[in-house]
């Protein structure tokens, strides 16, 4: 956050310093600025000395620091020494750029950049809410994907091929064992894309990233109780079933232990919410009160904002949405409007990290009549997200570098039923795929409903045809369509797909997404789409060719460099 009083200060010094020229990164401590200079001798070291900010130099010439002493404000003095000069605040910052010839050449290239920008941005508060979404994605995107391709790998070892007990994992102990590894790396990845949702959220808004972390930590400690892993029985509520505190006097269950491992959008919530109480805390005027209360007030103001009016909010949500699907899932006319409806909203649940609240209806749905349909909108829903994906990198296929990114996590999502990679780096993000996949996955849950196709909770995969049963329960009091479950299972996925896929392509078309699609395209990848649409496909094939024999021409440089 810049403070007014440091602007001139600043400017001052970085001048003193000798500038981009001179400056190769720097960082700061309690007390004072440490800067890493590549010429000591230009700098202004008298007129640095008289200044108002400074109380002292230190020359650490042993580590190569110029020191400059500000005091116990150094923090915010550091961080308005950031934003006015160009800067990222990242603890220890470093320019890349140098050399004046490629900061001017960068400056123009920016400039250029945001020309074509302001032509085609859309304006409001959907583009400033997306692009905060983004910007809290895009640091861990990659994590995202080793997330989706690993839980991919655990899921084909772990899916019942062919009934109870017939998983790789549970057949062949190599497989079992190696399940096993893989399921503690893919719960603590979980719990790393929560924590870091968090930090990323603080740094997105130029706050200290370290809360973020804390915060993160704070509301996924062991001690805390994750939705999914409450069981509830027929006639019994999550309310009931949820441990909690009794602060307020015994029998009285308030608030709850949730765990907020991969409830995101909550988590981002709350992440604002301590962003907001540290700026508020930066107005403390007594430096030496402002660093005591400052990480007390952050923490622990934050932690009960959550724990009592977030964490009830989403718990009252669960147990009526529980009661409600059950009741819609057995009403005759109900169930036509409302299930699909629920298939079309699961992408959005899986966002809101609200999707855990229908695992006690999947277990309390199968427990009471032996399968449900529920679980097989899980499967439509998370196999068309991945769809969708693989539709947004065709319709953008020009884009090199989004076909990596967009295929392997729409594969994720298809075959491992991993839809969050997919959803925050395309779906989301762009939104029409989004739609799209909620119409698709509408349609393909009429025909589930209507044929009466039941599931038994497992894979919500492509695999996830496999725990389609041939025929409804009889406790349920309905029959499945000639021809049998696992016909229109099949016939439920084709026709979600299909119309996700040409519903991806159509609404990609339409001016405001394409526009937005543009302009996030050329923000993150330096590319306009429209103009490498324009460019003839034979003299496409030919740049291609020319960069992977760049490419290759590269690689045996770097090999001979080597030798």
């Amino acid at each position: 956050m810049i403070k007014k009083k440091y602007i001139d200060s600043v400017q001052d010094l970085f001048k003193d310093l000798g500038g981009y020229e001179n400056i190769n990164y720097f960082t700061h401590c309690m007390t004072r600025m440490r800067f890493h200079l590549k010429d000591w001798s230009i700098v202004n070291e008298q007129k640095i000395r008289e200044s108002s900010y400074a109380t002292g130099i230190n020359k650490n010439e042993g580590g190569d620091e110029y020191q400059i002493i500000i005091g116990m404000d150094v923090a915010d003095f550091y961080e308005t020494f950031c934003q006015i000069n160009g800067y990222d605040i990242d603890g220890r910052n470093v320019l890349s750029n140098n050399d004046k010839e490629k900061i001017n050449f960068k400056t123009k290239q920016i400039e250029e950049i945001n020309q074509i920008k302001g032509k085609f941005r859309v304006k409001g508060i959907t583009n400033k809410c997306l692009s905060f979404v983004s910007k809290v994605f895009s640091p861990i995107v990659y994590p995202l994907i080793g997330y989706g391709l690993l839980l991919t790998i655990w899921s084909l070892m772990t899916v019942e091929w062919n009934g109870k007990g017939t998983s790789l994992a549970q057949t062949v102990h190599f497989f079992g064992e190696f399940a096993g590894i893989l399921d503690i790396l893919t719960s603590t990845f979980s719990l790393f894309i929560t924590i870091a949702v968090s930090y990323t959220v603080f740094k997105a808004m130029r706050c200290s990233s370290i809360y973020g972390i804390l915060i993160g930590v704070v509301l996924t400690a062991p001690g805390l109780v994750s939705m999914g892993n409450v069981e509830v029985g027929p006639g019994e509520t999550i309310l009931g079933k949820y441990p909690g505190w009794t602060i307020f006097g015994e029998g009285i269950v308030y608030p709850w232990k949730i765990n907020f491992n991969g409830l995101m959008v909550p988590m981002i919530g709350i992440a604002i919410f301590g962003a907001y109480m540290e700026r508020w805390t930066s107005k403390i005027s007594n430096t030496t009160a402002k660093n005591i209360l400052s990480p007390v007030l952050i923490i622990g103001v934050t932690f009960i904002f959550a724990i009592f009016i977030v964490a009830p909010i989403g718990m009252l949500f669960t147990n009526y949405l529980s009661i409600s699907v059950n009741w819609l899932s057995t009403n005759y006319i109900a169930k036509y409007i409302a299930l699909p409806l629920l298939g079309a909203l699961y992408g959005p649940l899986v966002i809101t990290g609200l999707h855990h609240s229908l695992t006690p209806v999947i277990l309390q749905g199968q427990a009471a009549y032996g399968a449900t349909i529920i679980q097989g909108l899980c499967t439509l829903s998370n196999v068309s997200q991945g769809v969708a994906t693989v539709a947004f990198v065709v319709l953008n296929r020009r884009v090199r570098q989004l076909k990596d990114l967009g295929i392997s996590n729409g594969v994720s999502a298809i075959v491992g039923g991993i839809t969050e990679p997919s959803l925050f780096t395309v779906n989301l993000k762009h939104l029409y795929p989004l739609i799209a996949c909620s119409i698709g996955v509408f349609f393909g849950s009429l025909v589930l409903v209507a044929s009466n196709t039941y599931a038994l909770q497992g894979a919500s995969s492509i695999f996830g045809y496999l725990m389609f049963q041939h025929k409804a329960p009889e406790l349920t009091g309905v029959s499945t369509w000639i021809g049998g479950g696992f016909l229109w299972g099949a016939i439920s996925i084709l026709v979600s797909c299909i119309v996700t896929f040409f519903m991806t392509l159509i609404l990609g078309k339409i001016k405001f997404f394409a526009n937005r699609t543009r302009d996030l395209l050329l923000e993150e990848y330096n590319e306009d789409i429209n103009e490498l649409k324009l460019i003839p496909p034979s003299e496409f094939k030919l740049i291609l060719k020319k960069e992977r024999e760049d490419k290759k021409s590269l690689k045996q440089q770097l090999k001979i460099e080597k030798k």
